[in-house]
Parts: structure tokens; sequence; C-alpha cells
């Protein structure tokens, strides 16, 4: 009950914002069509459930990321989920992630990196920002999984930068999709990322100009 309440909050909440802001209404219009609502629907009840902190059921070879790793996906599905899943399992995750109070000046954005850095830890998760790139080398080295966002303008702006990573650590880069299905989660280790986006269009989020 409560999950279907907290739904309905963020459905609310998103339907507000999709009017609000205008220019990223634009963009997403002008990127997806008519279907530019259906898609904030469906992304806001990913977020609801990445909220909820549910772990997800596995699919593909996990074994790939025993002893190191770079994970790979877009902003598609519910994406947040996977740290938390792969750290119930044991591994050890580390993620990058934007920080938005550097680009703003506002109160806003500063509570927000502050609020997503706690969710995040919370998770079991360590964070680190794009200039952290020495901490990052030595925590994939010791056998750390790493997980990066390569969307932005096009799906695959920062895979080259991915992959250099991947070979300055000696350890494979494996794309992963995490996406509900029904009432589960799932975790895809090794799947075909755009085959994905083409079967599941709406689950994919991209609404403002990469920086």
């Amino acid at each position: 009950m409560i999950s279907i309440v907290a739904e309905g909050v963020f459905l609310c909440l998103a339907w507000c914002l999709y009017w609000l802001c205008r220019d990223r209404r634009r963009y997403l219009k002008q990127r997806i069509g008519r279907n530019a609502f259906r898609n904030v629907f469906q992304v806001t009840r990913n977020i609801s459930f990445m909220l909820s902190r549910k772990e997800l059921m596995l699919r593909g070879n996990t074994g790939i990321l025993n002893g190191g790793c770079v994970l790979y996906s877009f902003h598609y599905g519910v994406w947040e989920s996977m740290p938390y899943t792969l750290r119930q399992l044991g591994y050890r995750i580390g993620v990058i992630v934007n920080r938005y109070g550097r680009s703003s000046a506002s109160v806003f954005a500063r509570l927000f990196d502050h609020l997503l850095l706690r969710w995040r830890t919370a998770a079991g998760a360590r964070v680190f920002y794009a200039d952290n790139l020495l901490e990052i080398v030595k925590f994939i080295k010791s056998g750390g999984v790493f997980g990066i966002l390569i969307d932005g303008n096009t799906f695959f702006q920062k895979h080259e930068k991915a992959r250099k990573l991947s070979e300055i650590c000696g350890v494979p880069l494996v794309p992963f999709a995490a996406y509900r299905h029904r009432h589960e989660g799932i975790l895809h280790i090794g799947c075909d990322l755009k085959v994905m986006v083409m079967a599941r269009p709406l689950d994919y989020v991209w609404a403002y100009k990469s920086r």
C-alpha cells in the first residue's frame, strides 16, 4: 500500500515538473515525439522502484565481475538498483556520478548532491567524481566493480572513456541493463544495450543537453 501511495506522489510531482520545465519538455518531445509523456510516466514508475531499494534478479554471466570490472549502461530502466543488488552478493561496488552543485550555485543543487550521496552510500556503493581518476583506478585494480553511465547527447558518448579505463586497469568492459519486468526487477549482465532500448524505448530517459 505504501509503495502504491509513493508511486502516486511521484507521478503527480513528475506531471508538475514536466509542465514547469519548459526547455526539458521541448527537448524530450524533440527526441521522442508524441510518446514524451508516456516516457515520463514510465520513468517515474522506475524511479519509485529504485527508491524502494529492491534486489534484482540476475541474468547473464556474473562470473565476469570477479577480479574487477568496468560495468557500463545508459540512463535506462532502474539503473540505480544495480549497485545495491551486486553489493548484496558481496561485490565491492563503485560508481561515478555528476556533482550538480559544481555547475550550479543554487542551494537546491547542493542539497540534491548531498541527498544522492547519502542514498547511494547507504546502498553500499563507493561514490566517485570525475576528478577522482587515481582513486578510481586503484579501486578497480583492487578487484572493485565500477559502474558508469555512458550516454549523453548520443547513446555511446562516453564509451571511449570507459574503454580506456578498462584497458588501463586490465579488466573487462561489460554492458549491463537493469529494468522492471511486470512486478520484478532484472539485472542483465552482458546484454546488448541498443537492443534493450529498442525493445523497451519508454524505459530510456534523457531530457537535457550533456555537459
